[in-house]
């Protein structure tokens, strides 16, 4: 159709080429339409409408949309529908295991969901430990190598020979050997003060004690335990109420 031209003379081929359209611009063509054919302006809107429709395009964007809908919908049913079942399963008997906000364990006290459980972190000198949140009841049990003691059994399952009582309700390891505070000791404070005849006298002095020659104070080094003492940092004291 090189040859052919317009009203103006130009032929079409020499007509400058257009690089982008829009809704609003317009084609001229012929167009045959009722049995009659005619050079006609056609807006570009009318005719990406025309050939939409003629594909099916229109009805296979709505399908595509509705599709896309309904797929969303669903999935966020489902997200919904998996978290409710794990919210009714936290914590419960054949359910989940429930963290606290902290990430500690908790469990179910039949009505609210109770931290029970942390771990305290490891450092360099230890590893992590296990720690329990809520107190222990007094019917728990403790595993030893003679077997399983109750907490309430606790005290006085270490009455025996190798545990004591001491001062404060503190239970302690038994001394393997024991030896007595002579009577003419003196208490400065809660120290013991041994008179001037042991610091000439040492050897007059019961095993493990010694004697500060300036002071006189009464030092230990803790291989013999003094019942109602303690050895603070060497020197013997008093235990006081």
């Amino acid at each position: 159709m090189s040859g052919t031209t317009t009203s103006s003379g130009t032929p079409i081929s020499s007509l400058p080429q257009a690089s982008a359209v829009s809704g609003t611009d317009t084609l001229v063509g012929v167009v045959t339409s009722a049995g009659t054919t005619q050079a006609e302006q056609i807006p570009v809107s009318v005719l990406a409408e025309g050939i939409s429709e003629t594909i099916g395009l229109s009805d296979a964007v709505t399908t595509a949309q509705t599709a896309a809908g309904t797929a969303t919908t669903q999935a966020e049913q489902a997200t919904e529908n998996a978290a409710n079942g794990v919210n009714a399963a936290r914590g419960k008997a054949n359910g989940v295991a429930a963290l606290d906000g902290s990430g500690n364990l908790a469990l179910t006290d039949g009505t609210v969901l109770q931290s029970v459980l942390t771990v305290v972190p490891a450092i360099q000198t230890q590893t992590a430990t296990l720690k329990p949140i809520l107190a222990l009841d007094e019917s728990a049990k403790i595993r030893t190598s003679s077997g399983d003691i109750a907490l309430s059994d606790m005290a006085t399952a270490m009455q025996d020979d190798d545990y004591l009582t001491v001062l404060g309700g503190a239970v302690v390891a038994r001394p393997s050997t024991t030896g007595a505070v002579p009577s003419d000791f003196t208490v400065n404070g809660n120290v013991y003060v041994a008179p001037a005849a042991y610091i000439s006298n040492l050897s007059s002095l019961p095993a493990g004690l010694s004697v500060d020659a300036d002071t006189g104070i009464v030092l230990t080094d803790g291989s013999i335990f003094f019942p109602n003492t303690i050895n603070n940092i060497g020197v013997l004291c008093a235990v006081s109420e």
